[in-house]
């Protein structure tokens, strides 16, 4: 065992991301973040681990002069102290007198928050189970006002530098090569899961991370599931349609595509709603320009649909992907006519069309799309029209 701090990207860049969020609670009026998503403690930090369904938080004080603090379980001490970034770390047993609430008190008065000080919350994060929000507010309220801030690092996040979309690059070309074999094992007979398998196999031998979440595969009546759907043991039978989504994940980055299949020639009507879901998607990349509103993507692809026939009003075509830790690989981010950022080089997007079928199933096309400063790039594009098994 090496005594090196794990580390995915050089100490400067984490000193700088941590820097932005000093920053940032500063701008807000906050004196400090209660940290509790672990991609936002993987991206300040590199701490890595799955057991975040248990209290944990790291404190980062607005101010530069106090040091990050870290309240966790025994088992996880050690993997925090190795990122070498974090040196105060504070254990909770199952035994502890002590809620995690009241070890989080401590812990403020410790760094001298002052009183009626305004701290910032990752209210939106799967970590935070609300038993534990609730024991957060039994003992800090009228001590500090807890503030909602759960944007304030994933904002940041959206935005990639060299080094994550060296990742992004990475997982892409696992995708690639996981949708090739997805297709090979496609076939009458085959049950969902052993696409499931083939899947899987080539992600882990490509050098692959656990996907945030197991590839959704549907067959038949079960792509209703909308990419929704666990693979499951039903076999596939001739004549029906097959959605697969898969994300592929590089030191957790993950790029996102889905296709559809069918087994046999298609049913005319099928086949003429996956030909304009094509036509649409590729003709919507016009609108992939920097500094272009991301809304303008939404709506082009609205349009399209619309003089089509066919209609997805209402729904995103798409969202921000980056760090993903199950069960989402999503970010803060979405390709809708209500979304108010603009294109910014080195966004990453899983670019996507889904529609429900005119037998009742329904289909799903997309894939990784990074925003260059010239326009955008396919990093991995599936060939679409190659779906007939």
């Amino acid at each position: 065992m090496t005594d090196e701090p794990v580390r995915t990207v050089p100490r400067h860049v984490y000193a700088d991301r941590i820097s932005r969020v000093r920053q940032e609670c500063a701008d807000r009026g906050l004196a400090g973040i209660l940290l509790f998503d672990q991609a936002s403690l993987f991206y300040l930090f590199g701490y890595d681990q799955i057991g975040y369904w248990v209290f944990q938080t790291v404190y980062l004080p607005a101010d530069a002069a106090l040091p990050p603090a870290a309240i966790c379980r025994a088992p996880d001490e050690q993997m925090i102290r190795r990122t070498g970034i974090v040196g105060d770390v504070r254990v909770w047993y199952d035994e502890s007198p002590q809620t995690p609430g009241q070890l989080v008190g401590a812990l403020l008065r410790d760094l001298q928050t002052a009183p009626g000080a305004r701290v910032g919350i990752e209210l939106f994060s799967h970590a935070l189970l609300p038993g534990y929000h609730h024991d957060l507010r039994q003992h800090l309220d009228g001590v500090v006002e807890l503030v909602d801030a759960s944007h304030v690092v994933g904002d940041l996040r959206v935005v990639k530098d060299p080094y994550e979309i060296a990742w992004f690059r990475a997982a892409a070309h696992q995708l690639d090569a996981a949708f090739r074999v997805a297709r090979a094992a496609i076939g009458p007979g085959v049950p969902e899961t052993e696409v499931h398998r083939a899947i899987v196999d080539e992600l882990y031998r490509l050098g692959g991370d656990p996907p945030a979440i197991p590839p959704p595969i549907a067959s038949g009546p079960r792509t209703a599931t909308q990419t929704h759907g666990a693979a499951t043991a039903r076999r596939m039978r001739p004549g029906e349609t097959v959605v697969i989504e898969i994300g592929a994940s590089a030191t957790r980055y993950h790029a996102v595509g889905a296709a559809s299949y069918t087994i046999g020639t298609p049913a005319p009507a099928v086949a003429r709603l996956h030909d304009t879901m094509v036509e649409t998607l590729e003709a919507g990349f016009e609108t992939f320009v920097p500094g272009r509103p991301i809304a303008d993507v939404s709506r082009r692809v609205q349009q399209l649909l619309t003089e089509r026939g066919v209609s997805r009003a209402g729904r995103h075509v798409g969202y921000g992907t980056g760090i993903g830790f199950p069960p989402t690989w999503l970010e803060n981010l979405r390709i809708k006519v209500t979304e108010p950022r603009l294109l910014v080089p080195g966004m990453t997007f899983f670019y996507f069309i889904g529609l429900p079928g005119p037998d009742g199933s329904s289909l799903y096309i997309g894939e990784p799309v990074l925003i260059t400063a010239t326009g955008y790039e396919r990093v991995a594009p599936p060939d679409y029209r190659n779906w007939v098994r």
